[in-house]
């Protein structure tokens, strides 16, 4: 009996960070991402896809898929990088002004703090 209950702990351990998880993973499906998970050196990872309100793609990697990995990407997301990044597609200035450019990226940087704020109360809420 006492070797099976460390393998029952690490079952329960193993069925505890799926259901967390599966949360955060339905966390933002519900705030309009798609969301690929994958597993890279035993880590549980994903890519989150959202569009900005401008319907330019945005793609934010998570290794690991956990809240603080989100936060950090949300804490170094830069405007001035992403516009200069976006217009070096001709496409993309052929659609944007660089005004439109820009207040569709803050818009979009607005939306990702706000998603932040939710995460944070539901990580509150859990205390």
């Amino acid at each position: 009996m006492a070797e099976t209950l460390p393998l029952l702990l690490l079952w329960v351990n193993l069925k505890r960070n799926d259901m967390k998880l599966k949360k955060l993973k339905s966390f933002f499906e519900d705030n309009n991402f798609n969301v690929h998970t994958t597993k890279q050196d035993n880590v549980q990872c994903a890519e989150i896809e959202t569009w900005t309100d401008g319907g330019v793609n945005m793609l934010i990697c998570l290794n690991p898929f956990t809240i603080d990995e989100f936060k950090k990407c949300v804490e170094y997301f830069n405007v001035d990088e992403e516009i200069t990044l976006h217009r070096q597609d001709k496409s993309y200035c052929d659609n944007f002004t660089i005004r439109e450019g820009l207040e569709d990226f803050e818009a979009f940087n607005n939306r990702l703090k706000e998603i932040v704020t939710k995460l944070n109360l539901i990580v509150d809420n859990k205390k």
